[in-house]
């Protein structure tokens, strides 16, 4: 058993990493890219550790400990924003560096999409010219990154998680049922995401607020923006979830007309409820709330942020 083996919902994904180690194959560059919260950067680590661990057996201790010689992460700095080109430089010194243990060095780059264009500039003059025992892991939930640094790296994609193994994760931490259900439709594919909303001690509660804010917004009541934005400010992560699912299910029945498709069958009711609107627009409001709800991760004023996805929601059925 490797550490790839505990990987949930990409098995794709899993048998190629896995079938490049077993025939050594490798490359010098990958780019795990797909949805946030799905497992890429857990992957990458795991797929580091396994090829680690074959060349040096003894090293496990020091994998274990996060101090194996021949492994070199980048992350975004506290208070930063982006990955600098001073994070690349450093990373390009050590890996002027033979292999001190393994046959490889390995590199993993967490939120690639993150690099400054002087940051992308030197990767890329790496990625043109790597020493033959370099693999770079290049780890995003978007595909904005340069071209240049796209088309040198081998791509392994990942996608969304199903319910059914989202929950059986949940449930296997010991969380009850009802409440792994709830977490599962409402995490739009993240285990990160469900991991964080199945300990909720109150949903329910908070379910029945972001109803209540969005028919308050879908009937056009301007001062609703902001009660909504002080209510995301507080936990814009869940919040802004389960905003952008009820939206989604308001589309999915408009379109429709098939209760079936619902993420929650108690939203059927409520969009009777609501002003009609274009379909289309709606949907364009789902995408716009999806995005908005990746800048999450990074230092973005969460009241700004809520004021933001407000808009988009009113946006729906309003000019």
């Amino acid at each position: 058993m490797d550490d790839l083996t505990g990987i949930i919902g990409q098995n794709r994904a899993i048998e190629f990493l896995r079938t490049c180690i077993d025939n050594q194959h490798l490359s010098h560059a990958y780019l795990f890219c797909g949805p946030a919260g799905v497992g890429k950067m857990t992957t990458a680590v795991a797929f580091a550790n396994t090829l680690l661990k074959r060349e040096d057996p003894k090293g496990r201790v020091l994998l274990a400990n996060r101090a194996h010689p021949d492994l070199f992460t980048i992350e975004r700095i506290p208070d930063k924003t982006r990955l600098s080109k001073e994070q690349i430089k450093e990373m390009q010194s050590w890996l002027a560096l033979k292999p001190y243990r393994a046959q490889h060095r390995l590199v993993i780059i967490r939120d690639a999409h993150l690099l400054t264009p002087e940051a992308g500039n030197a990767l890329l003059k790496i990625l043109e010219e790597p020493p033959e025992y370099a693999i770079l892991i290049l780890v995003t939930d978007e595909a904005a990154i340069m071209e240049t640094i796209l088309s040198r790296c081998q791509p392994v994609r990942f996608k969304a998680v199903s319910e059914d193994d989202i929950i059986t994760v949940l449930t296997g931490r010991g969380i009850d049922i009802e409440q792994a259900s709830c977490a599962a439709r409402l995490c739009q594919g993240s285990i990160a995401a469900a991991l964080e909303f199945a300990q909720e001690e109150d949903l329910a509660r908070q379910w029945n607020l972001a109803r209540q804010h969005f028919v308050a917004l879908a009937r056009g009541d301007m001062a609703a923006v902001f009660e909504a934005a002080d209510t995301i400010e507080k936990d814009p992560h869940l919040l802004s979830y389960m905003l952008s699912t009820i939206l989604r299910d308001v589309c999915v029945y408009r379109s429709s007309g098939n209760p079936a498709l619902l993420m929650f069958s108690e939203h059927q009711e409520l969009i009777k409820s609501l002003p009609d609107a274009d379909p289309d627009r709606i949907g364009a409001a789902v995408n716009r709330v999806q995005d908005l709800q990746k800048h999450m991760r990074y230092h973005v004023n969460p009241l700004a942020l809520g004021i933001n996805i407000a808009y988009a929601v009113r946006g729906a059925f309003w000019d």
